[in-house]
């Protein structure tokens, strides 16, 4: 796979390959820092798919992808600020 897009990571995170779909969006987020593919990476670290389990990092990759528009992004950290306080921290 030469260039990565969007459409293979969503294909991989939908088959529940979560070891490639998190592969791909990260290589995502690390080269054009696009905010869908931070709201996905966010979803790996928050269900730990393919990835060990953080509601930091995916809080950290929401609020970064919430100010660049992503209104999923948006609604994940609304629905974690119902649930905890730590959306709040830092």
């Amino acid at each position: 796979m030469d260039e990565i897009t969007m459409q293979d990571a969503i294909a991989a995170y939908e088959e529940d390959n979560h070891a490639l779909s998190f592969a791909l969006f990260d290589k995502l987020v690390k080269k054009s820092r696009d905010p869908e593919a931070m709201y996905f990476l966010g979803r790996h670290y928050i269900d730990g798919l393919g990835v060990e389990k953080s509601q930091e990092m995916a809080i950290e990759l929401w609020k970064k992808a919430g100010k660049n528009g992503c209104v999923d992004a948006q609604y994940a950290l609304l629905e974690i600020v119902q649930t905890t306080s730590q959306c709040c921290k830092a």
